[in-house]
């Protein structure tokens, strides 16, 4: 098959049959994306072929296993990450296959590729004083200080990935004392309704005084940027950054904070934290991952009540940042 063959199964498996017959989020499409972009690379830099020499008589058994190879041993990619390329690269041909039987032979061969041995490894959590002191870190005397404490809090509280809680809308809060909760939409569009510590509910309040006065429309994101004076989405690399730039501001009073921290480390700190309060781990599972079941329909959504009362609300007390177990609602 031609060079356009191949490129126009790629466009019709990005734009039209991933987003709209899969329903995938954009965020996975990006990492399919980048799995067939890698590929490019690889054929480029190993087999000498631009663009316009790339076609399916390029890909092969051999191809793909020396692809996989050349992630982890030239890109330094995990296995893990190489193995996410190589599924998105099957399911790219399985694709294929289906829209031209001349490409079943193709996809056939490439299925019997197999993935890399992930080493398993104990989960990296921080320890709760590095917790504490990466969530005090950024202080309460700023508006930035306060944003970026309620997200970290915010990220260990729901153990929440930091997608889910960039997605957050206005819409998906409940800050109401005893009862508060966050509902999260994860991969794959699922949602899962979480309760979160009345501190965490403090610092919500005390955020959105300060974030989104007046009554804002229910569907507002949560945490936003400012670029050229307009309210923009926040990105997964600004998160990384204010985890890593507060985490050097923190180590030296704390040497238990790791030179290099991630946001799953808060997760795996929250579920270890769980866990050693004798929290039943299928609980524990089905708190930090994804579930199908949506909140309960005589539920109206929480910040419909939170917007009706917001401009009458006083200003909610400064919080006492560090986190507390005995909080946590299960």
């Amino acid at each position: 098959m031609h060079t356009d063959d191949f490129f126009r199964l790629v466009r019709s498996w990005l734009t039209v049959y991933l987003p709209r017959s899969r329903r995938l989020s954009a965020h996975t499409i990006r990492s399919y994306k980048t799995a067939l972009t890698m590929l490019l690379a690889y054929l480029h830099e190993t087999r000498g072929l631009d663009l316009t020499a790339v076609s399916f008589e390029a890909i092969d058994h051999a191809t793909i296993r020396g692809f996989t190879t050349w992630l982890t041993d030239d890109r330094h990619v995990s296995p893990a990450s190489a193995n996410q390329r190589l599924a998105a690269i099957k399911s790219f041909l399985s694709f294929c296959a289906a829209e031209d039987p001349a490409l079943v032979a193709v996809w056939l061969d490439i299925k019997q590729v197999r993935p890399a041995r992930v080493p398993a490894r104990a989960p990296d959590a921080l320890s709760m004083p590095a917790v504490e002191a990466l969530i005090r870190a950024p202080g309460q005397r700023t508006r930035q200080g306060l944003r970026d404490t309620t997200i970290f809090l915010l990220l260990f509280d729901a153990a929440a990935r930091i997608q889910e809680v960039l997605d957050l809308t206005l819409a998906d809060l409940d800050t109401t004392r005893g009862h508060g909760r966050v509902i999260l939409t994860g991969k794959g569009h699922k949602t899962r309704t979480i309760p979160i510590m009345d501190k965490t509910c403090r610092h919500l309040d005390q955020y959105l005084d300060a974030f989104h006065i007046g009554t804002p429309e229910p569907g507002t994101l949560l945490f936003y940027t400012v670029r050229a004076g307009r309210h923009q989405p926040m990105s997964q690399d600004n998160i990384n950054y204010l985890l890593n730039k507060y985490a050097a501001a923190a180590r030296p009073g704390c040497p238990d904070v790791p030179r290099r921290v991630h946001a799953h480390q808060l997760r795996h700190a929250r579920a270890m934290q769980m866990l050693r309060a004798g929290v039943p781990l299928p609980h524990i599972r089905s708190f930090s991952a994804t579930s199908t079941s949506p909140p309960p329909a005589s539920t109206p959504r929480p910040t419909t009540r939170w917007c009706a009362t917001r401009s009458r609300k006083p200003p909610a007390p400064p919080p006492n940042s560090r986190p507390s177990g005995k909080e946590t609602t299960t």
